[in-house]
């Protein structure tokens, strides 16, 4: 697509724009989605997530009817087992492994909707954090805790069940305490930003000339709440986050097509340097002081050509009587 915009620009005007060796192919999908430097994870084919909703599937949409005692089975295989509660890690495994016994319950699905309406509970219906998708476990984690009055119940009735009638725990014994749904918020509040950072970028419009600026942003809002965090798991993840982050800034700024859009973006122009990154100020002057001149000497030549070039005398119209 960029080489026949450079085609029909050369064109129309003499000079040839280059879009084709300008043009950003990786850096945006580097920074508010794809990791770099990590293998390819391959996609699995086989069908041991059908019984989950990934987050992608239409809502409302009916549900495949399948047995409870099946989907029991497989659910049991499935979701595994909760892991240590004492940890953040412990916490939010325990926290899928509800969502996605729920979930992949006809039954369960049921019960829910069924005290969502009793409790009169704005919560949204739930997904499972199925796979490997950080943007689906935040949705999945935070309906849930938009939902988690109607999960404490459901977990409730189970317990009630089973010490009445017996048997194995649906949920084998997971209780999600008040602490436990304050560290899912937390740590909802914190990924929220990137999520919707991420959701603001894609799309089929120019994103270039805002990457610096959103860098530094999610930078800053790491750094305050590292400052008003204590808990070691918490200040451990922000600290590794803030430095994947200045990673991605550095590359970024290494990038003369971003250094030249976030210059051209009228809201932040060449000012943005002298106030957030000073050290790159001179170069990013420099550079765009060299763009000018190149253009301009462009623009200059083609003009020269065009005046030195003979006009063709226009041949007279015939005129039919």
């Amino acid at each position: 697509m960029t080489a026949e915009v450079d085609r029909i620009i050369t064109k129309k005007t003499g000079i040839n724009p280059d879009l084709s060796s300008n043009h950003i192919r990786c850096c945006k999908k580097k920074t508010l989605g794809h990791v770099p430097f990590l293998d390819t994870i391959p996609e699995n084919n086989n069908t041991q997530g059908a019984a989950f909703l990934s987050g992608d599937e239409d809502l409302d949409a009916p549900v495949l009817d399948q047995s409870d005692e099946d989907c029991e089975d497989e659910t049991d295989e499935l979701a595994g087992s909760p892991g240590n509660s004492e940890t953040m890690a412990g916490i939010l495994s325990k926290v899928d492994f509800v969502i996605q016994r729920i979930t992949s319950s006809s039954s369960k699905r049921s019960e829910f909707e069924l005290w969502r309406t009793k409790l009169d509970d704005p919560g949204p219906t739930l997904i499972a954090g199925y796979g490997i998708r950080w943007n689906i476990k935040w949705q999945s984690r935070d309906r849930a805790y938009q939902s988690r009055n109607v999960i404490n119940k459901l977990i409730e009735n189970e317990k009630d069940r089973q010490e009445r009638d017996g048997g194995k725990s649906f949920y084998q014994d997971c209780e999600i305490t008040r602490g436990d749904w304050e560290i899912v918020k937390r740590l909802n509040d914190i990924l929220s930003e990137f999520y919707f950072i991420t959701k603001k970028m894609e799309g089929d419009h120019s994103s270039c000339g805002m990457l610096l600026v959103e860098y530094q942003s999610i930078k800053d809002f790491l750094k305050d709440r590292l400052a008003s965090v204590t808990e070691n798991e918490f200040r451990s993840m922000l600290k590794k986050m803030i430095e994947k982050t200045e990673t991605y800034l550095a590359e970024a700024l290494a990038c003369n097509t971003i250094l030249l859009t976030t210059m051209l973006n009228p809201s932040y122009r060449l000012s943005i340097f002298q106030a957030y990154f000073s050290s790159h100020h001179k170069y990013a002057e420099i550079l765009l002081q060299q763009k000018f001149d190149k253009r301009k000497a462009e623009l200059a030549a083609t003009v020269s050509s065009r005046e030195s070039t003979p006009q063709q005398p226009s041949q007279p119209q015939k005129t039919s009587h």
